[in-house]
């Protein structure tokens, strides 16, 4: 094994980092894997009536607008009946459509639209809690025997004496906590004379999996879902779904600071294990909606262990989000690195990647990395392997808003005209659109060949290659803030973005001195709008290459277009690479087998 130490060593002090090679062709990937999943919070994405709220028809007439940007599914978040007092999050039916989006049939027909354009549609289902407001909630809160369970309700800890006194505080069943704001998770509610629980915020109960009476419900509304034709749901608060049964505290992190969400070991309240067993369960139920190859996928949002997350994949979730990528902090190349490399190498065998970089709960690319970085981030984004998941708008640079809760809900930016073309209404729009639409608007960055919307497009449009689907990643780092990615595939063209993400100096640095192998001239795909390279420049690897503060560029290596000599090429960095990985792969094969038997 001394050897293969060695030679793997002096293959990484000469390459580029290989996280994973490419694929071995075995049929076409199924229409999720390669896949640009795009998030549309439909209250702010196209009002198409007036009435200053997004809905289904505002939806299909942008269909064709996702198509040309390289969009091949769309996400909806929640569009159930609700009061929308926590986004659509709170439902109080699923199997009704809000009235503002449209009606049930607005809805088919927004199914049709897109799947005539080849656009898949995944919802965004809901099963941890719904809305107070639902009747199942009202019936359990009268205690009403089919519904009594249908949440979780537990009696005072001082419950006799509550009885017996109105005027005495109930005391809680255990120090659980609420999330978002650092309150007990149980609300006493007078009719019942007993506490609920709550993960959330109070107008969110929590749902009792542990009843099967729930489960049979949650079955029915993803059966009646999936009869009218989505392709997958995205499960949300996935992690929260089940509780533990002992109701026992939860460890307190640190004794001397107070009580509160952050400062408990959730051990009983998020990831139990039943939850593998529900993802099995809910696969089986999609499996039989499986139609001419159409797989109907399960995605799933929880903010969990990678331990946890691979063990969706294996339950059978095609994709558990990947949020090791958002960071709430400005991430250096390292801090990317890292994540991919963590995700990538110990993922299951089979799984696919993903990635998301943007949604609607933690704040833009601008606000965290500033405008420099919006093309780089984006093209981090859709660089990597497998699924990229983006957010509305993220194409076009949107920013934050001045909203606490919406922050990063804002309007759709379409155009110049009053709100930003997102509505003809004469009054406001359900929140206010953000200043820069003026400038920062589709229909005038269309027309600018250096708009971050030509950035998204011009990369979007090379994951069609065969390189992008299945080739492999490699990665390294210069100066600790130029981040650098390449994909390749051997008998095509390999791809090379580099990425300063210093946002206040220039750095300068030799592609050669650390990727050796590499062709020496390479072609610019395209360059971020503040940067000096464009379309077509010739760059020499062994040249020193100036990048401004968050320029992004994509390269290529140049190939023929014979196809004879396309197939025969091996100069590139990543065909070598290739090479030496086989090579190395079987010489670690022989090694085990000859120290198996001698």
């Amino acid at each position: 094994m001394h050897w293969t130490c060695l030679i793997i060593t002096c293959i990484q002090l000469t390459y580029c980092k290989v996280i994973t090679v490419p694929s071995t062709p075995t049929g076409d990937l199924d229409w999720w894997q390669n896949s640009i999943i795009y998030e549309i919070f439909p209250l702010s994405f196209k009002d198409s009536d007036g009435d200053g709220s997004g809905d289904f028809k505002g939806i299909i007439q942008k269909l064709d607008y996702l198509v040309d940007i390289g969009v091949t599914t769309i996400w909806i978040t929640p569009f159930f009946d609700s009061p929308l007092e926590s986004g659509g999050y709170d439902i109080t039916n699923y199997l009704e459509i809000q009235h503002i989006f449209g009606t049930i049939d607005d809805f088919e027909d927004l199914l049709n639209a897109a799947h005539s354009k080849n656009l898949k549609v995944i919802m965004d289902f809901v099963p941890n809690h719904t809305s107070n407001k639902h009747i199942w909630f009202e019936k359990s809160v009268n205690n009403e025997t089919d519904y009594a369970d249908y949440y979780i309700w537990k009696d005072a800890k001082n419950q006799a004496e509550v009885i017996k006194d109105n005027s005495t505080i109930p005391i809680v069943p255990n120090n659980w906590q609420r999330i978002y704001d650092d309150a007990s998770a149980w609300i006493w509610h007078d009719t019942r004379k007993q506490f609920y629980f709550t993960q959330f915020v109070p107008n969110l109960p929590d749902l009792n999996f542990r009843n099967e009476k729930v489960h049979k419900e949650m079955k029915n509304i993803l059966k009646y879902w999936l009869e009218l034709g989505i392709d997958g749901v995205r499960i949300d608060a996935l992690k929260h779904v089940y509780e533990s049964e002992n109701m026992k505290d939860e460890p307190i992190i640190d004794s001397n600071m107070a009580i509160n969400y952050n400062n408990l070991n959730h051990i009983y309240t998020v990831d139990q294990d039943e939850i593998y067993d529900l993802i099995k369960e809910w696969r089986l139920l999609l499996d039989d909606f499986k139609q001419n190859n159409n797989t109907r996928i399960i995605m799933t949002e929880s903010y969990s262990s990678n331990n946890v997350l691979f063990k969706y994949y294996t339950s059978g979730a095609e994709i558990p989000t990947n949020f090791n990528l958002l960071g709430d902090y400005h991430y250096t190349p390292k801090d990317y690195e890292r994540e991919i490399e963590n995700w990538i190498t110990k993922m299951p065998v089979g799984a696919t990647f993903n990635s998301v970089l943007q949604n609607h709960d933690k704040i833009r690319f601008p606000t965290s990395y500033g405008t420099e970085l919006i093309d780089g981030m984006n093209a981090l984004s859709l660089f990597l392997p497998g699924v990229s998941i983006v957010l509305y708008g993220g194409e076009i640079g949107m920013e934050d808003i001045s909203d606490q809760i919406n922050f990063a809900r804002g309007l759709m930016q379409w155009d110049d005209t009053k709100n930003a073309g997102f509505t003809n209404s004469t009054h406001d729009p359900w929140v206010a659109v953000h200043p820069d639409y003026v400038t920062r608007n589709v229909q005038t960055e269309s027309y600018n060949p250096k708009s971050y919307l030509k950035f998204f497009k011009s990369i979007s449009k090379l994951r069609q290659t065969e390189t992008f689907k299945r080739g492999g990643l490699a990665m390294d780092i210069f100066n600790d803030t130029v981040f650098v990615l390449n994909r390749f595939l051997p008998g095509h063209e390999n791809y090379t973005l580099i990425i300063n993400m210093d946002t206040d100096n220039t750095q300068v640095v030799r592609l050669s001195d650390q990727i050796s192998n590499l062709n020496n001239s390479l072609a610019v795909v395209v360059g971020s709008g503040n940067s000096n390279f464009n379309p077509g420049n010739s760059i020499s690897t062994t040249d020193w290459l100036a990048l401004s503060p968050g320029a992004t560029i994509v390269l290529t290596d140049s190939i023929s277009t014979d196809e004879t000599a396309t197939e025969s090429k091996h100069s590139s960095c990543s065909t070598q690479l290739y090479i030496q990985l086989k090579f190395v792969l079987f010489f670690l094969l022989f090694t085990e087998i000859f120290n198996l038997y001698y």
